[in-house]
């Protein structure tokens, strides 16, 4: 069982981290706007890498790098983040009924674009920290449901300073609806993971082709109301309902047997005199 303390501290580092940093370089710095972004997102997967190393030492960190390079997955499970995925976006496209999006004009951009949002995009700097660690932390307390509504809820606040920063991709865009998107995201990024038997490759892929996507299609409106992004939220929730139908709420979660040792945390062996 995962501590509750362990939790608090978990999100109290990755929030303290990223919201120092991005106010920080902000107001005090002349950085571009995308170098401050990135240099403050990492603070989940840091926080995620440090808590496993507390927890388990340096076989925990093996454990959740190890975990994110395992690509060899089903077919069905990478046609999920590559064609489910592309899909509802642009279901929600052809339903905001405007044109112009990159995906339109110049669609051979997913490939680099893909490989940003990858290294510098946010999934290499927060997945190691929301379901290399929290995720799994989440479930073995609550109902797989409600641990990614959770889970989705926290991640959707740690982004809340990048509304009030001019310049990032989520300035011109109503908190609320990208909120409560990437709390149906989150259930779907779920829903991959467990169905892969918590392999981080997967849930690597759903979120680097949410932001790909995102770029790729655009919902920031030139003028009036951002709508797509409300087209966006209202198709996510309909995915996220559909799968919780057939997975009849489990989201395909299993408890499974723990990869490494469960031993005392890194802190309490050195307290013993054992490190």
């Amino acid at each position: 069982m995962y501590k509750t303390s362990e939790i608090i501290r978990f999100i109290t580092i990755t929030f303290g981290y990223s919201w120092i940093v991005w106010a920080s370089l902000y107001w005090w710095t002349d950085l571009p706007i995308m170098a401050v972004v990135i240099i403050g997102a990492f603070g989940p997967s840091l926080s995620g890498i440090l808590t496993m190393y507390r927890l388990r030492g340096v076989a925990g960190v093996k454990h959740i790098f190890q975990k994110s390079i395992q690509v060899k997955m089903s077919w069905k499970t990478y046609a999920i983040p590559f064609g489910l995925i592309p899909f509802i976006f642009l279901v929600a496209y052809w339903w905001t009924d405007r044109s112009g999006a990159l995906i339109a004009r110049e669609p051979w951009w997913i490939a680099p674009y893909f490989l940003y949002m990858l290294f510098l995009g946010g999934t290499l700097q927060e997945e190691y920290g929301w379901r290399g660690y929290l995720l799994d932390a989440l479930q073995s307390r609550l109902s797989p449901l409600l641990a990614s509504l959770v889970l989705g809820g926290i991640w959707a606040i740690w982004h809340a300073p990048l509304f009030l920063m001019a310049g990032t991709g989520q300035a011109n865009l109503p908190f609320w609806a990208y909120g409560l998107s990437v709390m149906a995201y989150s259930i779907l990024i779920s829903w991959v993971y467990n169905g892969s038997s918590r392999n981080l490759w997967s849930a690597f892929l759903m979120h680097t082709m949410f932001n790909v996507m995102f770029v790729m299609v655009g919902f920031e409106a030139e003028e009036g109301y951002p709508i797509g992004l409300i087209h966006l939220m209202i198709t996510l929730w309909t995915a996220a309902i559909l799968v919780l139908w057939k997975t009849y709420g489990k989201l395909n979660y299993e408890p499974l047997e723990e990869f490494i040792p469960s031993y005392p945390s890194v802190t309490h062996r050195i307290r013993e005199g054992k490190e």
